[in-house]
């Protein structure tokens, strides 16, 4: 069998599907990442065959430019937004269906934003499969919302391509989050364990050694660091000056970007580039911005969490994992020193609550059917005709 996985814009959502990638490979399948550009060489760094398509695309800058020059009320209304996905698409759109007329893919698997994989799909004949990286924001009303309206837009490219627009962008979706903080979304959906990926890389000798105090890892968003242009939204300082204050080992997990917004940071052990999975197993926190490869990674390891969210899917996240009692949660207004100080002490005590919930999420996730299990089950589906109850 045949399975193209589509991404779009972002290493990181296509670090999500990497897993899954693998397993239909160790299946026996054949697999190729069709991927924009600039994503071409996180694919190639898993060990996957790529494609690339599409012209180069800075995400982030896409963003920036939306956000500076949009009328504030049409952002507001998220109109923005639509634009932003639709553009990517019929961008992305020309190499895609191309790609599949010429390789015939038997299933497509797309990042959720990949929107471009719906219409080669399509064009071709072969089930859509929507990849959700965290909570699966279809199941909310802005990403249902986001999905009607693109779904709307691209109907001239469907129709371009001698293709009919589709009821819904896929048939099926695959969501990697533990019952605590899924989301409930449109159409069928069957539930997989999340693993870990956040790149290769090397461990270092520290990290396979016991702390002699509380190890607390500090990570941030490079999208949550460059979407706009508001520095405020970086709130790495901030952090490290609250941690300054309390008898904790910090370790800052950055890229090369961000190190050189830091300056010089006496007692924090700064790595660059290093695979968040490769420190969190021996950390007593983690400090970040609410990103659902944080969330999940963090949650996968039992790690007790503090986020300070920004951006809607941030703040879905965050919201979620509190709910939970997985976390703090501080709200921009509030994240202060003296709060974010506060509020590490709590997580990194012995006895702390949200210890024991973030042990109930990884307990939830190791109890979650396999990659294989997810593998076995999508073949029966599609032997079936792509039809039928897949989680049964």
């Amino acid at each position: 069998m045949r399975v193209l996985f589509t991404t779009a814009a972002w290493p990181s959502h296509y670090m999500f599907m990497a897993p899954l990638a693998w397993a239909f490979r160790a299946a026996g399948h054949e697999v190729r990442v069709a991927a924009q550009p600039h994503v071409v060489e996180t694919v190639l760094a898993s060990g996957m065959t790529a494609v690339p398509v599409g012209p180069d695309l800075d995400f982030a800058r896409l963003h920036r430019k939306f956000v500076a020059e949009t009328d504030p009320a049409l952002y507001r209304t998220r109109d923005a937004i639509i634009t932003i996905f639709h553009r990517v698409a019929e961008m992305m759109a020309p190499d895609v269906v191309a790609l599949a007329d010429a390789w015939r893919p038997d299933l497509v698997v797309r990042d959720p934003v990949a929107f471009a994989a719906s219409v080669a799909g399509q064009v071709v004949g072969a089930p859509v499969v929507r990849h959700a990286w965290g909570p699966d924001l279809y199941g909310t009303d802005p990403g249902k919302w986001l999905a009607h309206h693109v779904l709307e837009r691209l109907g001239p490219t469907y129709a371009l391509y001698g293709a009919e627009a589709p009821g819904a962008f896929d048939r099926l979706a695959v969501d990697p989050t533990p019952p605590s903080l899924r989301i409930t979304a449109p159409g069928p959906s069957l539930p997989m364990e999340y693993v870990p990926y956040n790149g290769p890389g090397t461990v270092p000798s520290w990290a396979l050694e016991r702390p002699e105090r509380p190890r607390v890892c500090i990570t941030w968003g490079t999208f949550t660091s460059t979407a706009t242009d508001q520095p405020e939204m970086f709130l790495v300082p901030k952090i490290l000056d609250a941690l300054a204050g309390l008898d904790v080992e910090p370790v800052l997990a950055v890229t090369a970007a961000e190190r050189e917004l830091l300056g010089d940071r006496p007692g924090v052990r700064i790595v660059q580039d290093l695979p968040i999975h490769t420190v969190l197993p021996g950390c007593s926190a983690v400090v970040h911005h609410g990103g659902a490869t944080t969330v999940l990674s963090a949650a996968r390891f039992g790690v007790p969490q503090l986020t300070m969210p920004h951006l809607f899917e941030q703040r879905l996240n965050s919201d979620l994992l509190e709910a939970a009692g997985a976390c703090v949660q501080l709200t921009a207004e509030h994240a202060d020193v003296p709060a974010i100080r506060s509020a590490v002490a709590e997580l990194v005590r012995p006895d702390a609550p949200q210890l024991a919930a973030s042990r109930g999420l990884r307990e939830e996730i190791l109890a979650m059917p396999p990659l294989a299990s997810a593998v076995d089950r999508i073949e029966a589906w599609l032997r079936d005709g792509a039809a039928g109850d897949i989680t049964g």
